[in-house]
């Protein structure tokens, strides 16, 4: 992705109040920024490797608000790294402050609404190793999600995660016209018809 693209997607994904910000975060600690496809197991990462340096990857398909709090929980990553390379707990005490520390500057109900804000605030005293550690945060970040709409099963990737009949289902492959799907809960697997409307579901962050 060239400077100008990335320049894009931080006002594409984020909050337009907090975007400059999370753009700056990459101007003072440079990272490849990857906008990925939606995953079922994460919402984001990060990695080092001396070869291709720090890469954070944040999915595509989050609301403007999940969309920040993965980036930064990233971008704590990142920084504990340059402090303490592998010294460290992954979400241990120095990640939790690093999180802190860089939410800090933008827990402002004049640049994050005010409900949102007082979660953070709670949520960031100690910090979990995935924002689903935390109800009240899940809730509140669900609260910004666009009203649900539902797709055609084939549109949908192998492996995707969706719902149907209040059963929360994993594609799989195609035989003739219905896709193999497992149910998650219950490792049961069921035939589902290819043009079966279902809705897509998000994995949680890492």
């Amino acid at each position: 992705m060239t400077k100008s693209k990335k320049i894009e997607s931080f006002f594409d994904h984020f909050p337009p109040s907090v975007a400059e910000y999370c753009f700056q975060l990459w101007q003072d600690h440079p990272f490849d920024f990857i906008v990925s496809k939606t995953r079922d197991s994460k919402l984001g990462d990060y990695r080092f490797s001396p070869q291709k340096g720090h890469q954070i990857t944040v999915n595509h398909n989050l609301n403007p608000y999940s969309f920040l709090v993965t980036y930064l929980h990233e971008v704590a990553h990142l920084l504990t790294y340059q402090t303490y390379k592998n010294k460290v707990l992954p979400h241990g005490n120095e990640w939790k402050q690093a999180f802190l520390d860089v939410f800090e500057p933008i827990l402002d109900e004049e640049l994050i609404p005010k409900e949102l804000v007082s979660v953070l605030r709670s949520y960031l005293k100690n910090p979990s190793a995935s924002s689903t550690g935390h109800s009240p945060l899940v809730e509140i970040l669900k609260s910004f999600d666009p009203p649900l709409s539902t797709h055609s099963l084939h549109t949908l990737a192998e492996g995707q995660a969706f719902s149907l009949k209040n059963l929360h289902l994993i594609k799989g492959k195609l035989r003739r016209t219905r896709y193999f799907c497992k149910e998650v809960h219950s490792n049961k697997n069921y035939l589902v018809a290819k043009h079966a409307q279902v809705t897509p579901l998000d994995p949680a962050i890492d």
